[in-house]
């Protein structure tokens, strides 16, 4: 049987009231300025919609050859205060850039509303059309430089 004396059995409750206290202070470190939750990670989720359709039904195949234009959705969340930078990339498939646009925009303080951006992608009269690019295509969308989310939309004759 372990014998412990009492300088032995202090050691050990100071090791732990020193580990005790460092957790509390990391629990403190991970909470927000104003006593809440931690703040979440930005998120963004795509949509697809023919931009000519009266209703822009959302899908994950389209027609070229019924596609005038493809309305590419982003809806955002959890973006915090601030100015930021929008960079939506398309990319044909085989992986190539084949647009990519830079929308500026201010995400209010407190506000819980997604923010919604949205780009047309030209389908008719295009190269997608005239050289019959189909196929999986990639968006892919960065806030302020970093990768956020990235989603496929298939493109068929």
């Amino acid at each position: 049987m372990l014998r412990m004396n009492k300088v032995s059995q202090l050691n050990m409750m100071s090791v732990a009231g020193v580990f005790l206290a460092a957790m509390s202070f990391a629990g403190c470190q991970m909470s927000s300025a104003d006593g809440g939750a931690p703040s979440l990670a930005p998120t963004a989720t795509f949509t697809f919609c023919d931009h000519e359709a009266s209703d822009c039904e959302a899908g994950a195949t389209f027609s070229v050859a019924a596609t005038r234009d493809l309305e590419v959705e982003v809806s955002w969340q959890n973006v915090p205060a601030g100015n930021h930078v929008q960079t939506l990339e398309i990319l044909a498939p085989g992986g190539n850039l084949y647009q990519q646009t830079q929308t500026p925009f201010q995400a209010p303080e407190s506000s819980t509303a997604p923010l919604v951006s949205i780009q047309t992608l030209p389908v008719a009269g295009t190269w997608i059309q005239q050289r019959n690019i189909m196929g999986a295509w990639t968006a892919r969308v960065s806030l302020d430089g970093q990768a956020i989310a990235t989603q496929t939309v298939g493109l068929t004759p």
